[in-house]
Order: C-alpha cells, then structure tokens, then sequence
C-alpha cells in the first residue's frame, strides 16, 4: 500500500505581474509491504522528492500545466527509484 501526500509552492514571483515564475513541487510518501498469506506488515517506509519547475511566461497557461506535469513526473519516478532501492536491499539481506 502507498500513500501520496503532494504540495506546491511559489519560490519567485515576477515583480511586475507578481504571478509566479518559478514554484516547487513535492511528494510525499508511505509504503506499507504487506505479506499476504499472513497480512502483517514486513517493511514500511516514507520518502519524499523535491523538484522545482520555471514556466516559461506566467500567461501562458497551458505551458505552465505542462511545466507543472513534468514536474510531478519527475518527483513520481524519484519517488518509484527511492522505494525500489529500499525493496531491493531488504529482499537482498533476507530479512
């Protein structure tokens, strides 16, 4: 089982237009590895991804989806690599 907590954040405005021109994106997560012939828990865990994103003029507001979701993309599979490390080295030392 994972849980997913996401959140954004503004980290510079433009001066002129105070939209944002640059904003953070961040997951949070908590697996639960779960042994299913005896349903305990054999391993859980929590990680987190920071990635930041420009979106190229503040109007243009399909480039700033599209920033946004290449972003998410991005802190999904630091998020996926953070936990398939963490399961390959409990399954290598064989606890």
């Amino acid at each position: 089982m994972i849980r997913f907590t996401s959140s954004r954040s503004s980290l510079i405005l433009d001066p002129l237009t105070a939209l944002p021109s640059s904003e953070n994106n961040g997951i949070d997560a908590q697996y639960n590895l779960v042994e299913i012939a005896s349903n305990k828990s054999v391993m859980t865990g929590t990680t987190f991804s920071r990635v930041t994103y420009d979106m190229p003029g503040s109007y243009q507001r399909f480039a700033r989806a599209r920033a946004y979701r290449d972003a998410e993309d991005r802190a999904a599979q630091e998020i996926a690599d953070n936990i398939q490390t963490r399961l390959a080295a409990f399954f290598s030392a064989g606890t």
